[in-house]
């Protein structure tokens, strides 16, 4: 019996962003229609503190973040999913501060201790499963291929090194892009993790909407 894979989807909106909206629904449709279950986290509506530093994670409750509010969950529903979905507004070349409060609490899914990687010194992972990343995130109309989209996309590539997923992507999306063009960068950007999201190749015309 083939079990479900399961996606968690982090949603790092501050408010009602139309386009984020249309790029989550686009995700969750293209999840279900792949046979993937979606764990679907709309993190405003939670109560998560930011991260303390204390690194009690690492010492007194490893793997568990010490506090007690819905930050405790981040980890857990982390390392049971097959493939994390991170979706955010580009806030100054990084991550809106809903999703940043959450990515911290990830911290745990590492050890303490370093390694050498690729030249880089490195925490190593915790456990051996590892999931797959997409990551997508919004711009002003006309900003796609600016400094800040292109500081976002570094970021995300700097992050995965600790993460260290076995296929990742990530896309900018313009503000007050239709539904087709969100929909067809989405299943562009599931494909890329493998996710087929509908009958048919994604063909490269279509890759060009994909920032």
């Amino acid at each position: 019996m083939t079990t479900q894979p399961t996606a968690l989807l982090l949603d790092g909106r501050r408010d009602d962003d139309p386009t984020l909206a249309l790029a989550r629904d686009a995700l969750a449709d293209g999840l279900a229609a792949g046979g993937w279950a979606v764990d679907d986290w709309t993190l405003r509506d939670d109560k998560i503190a930011w991260c303390a530093g204390c690194f009690k994670c690492w010492t007194a409750t490893p793997g568990v973040r010490a506090h007690h509010d819905d930050g405790r969950l981040v980890a857990e529903r982390w390392v049971r999913s097959d493939l994390v979905v991170l979706l955010t507004p580009v806030t100054f070349g990084g991550y809106s501060s809903e999703l940043k409060k959450a990515l911290d609490h990830v911290l745990p899914i590492l050890l303490p201790f370093m390694r050498k990687r690729s030249g880089e010194t490195r925490h190593p992972q915790r456990y051996e499963r590892r999931r797959d990343l997409l990551v997508v995130g919004t711009v002003p109309a006309g900003e796609a291929g600016g400094p800040e989209a292109q500081t976002f996309r570094r970021l995300v590539e700097r992050n995965t090194r600790n993460m260290q997923p076995p296929r990742w992507t990530t896309g900018v999306l313009e503000n007050g892009s239709g539904e087709w063009e969100v929909r067809v960068a989405i299943n562009a950007l599931l494909a890329d993790v493998g996710v087929e999201a509908f009958a048919g190749p994604v063909g490269a015309d279509l890759r060009e909407v994909v920032a």
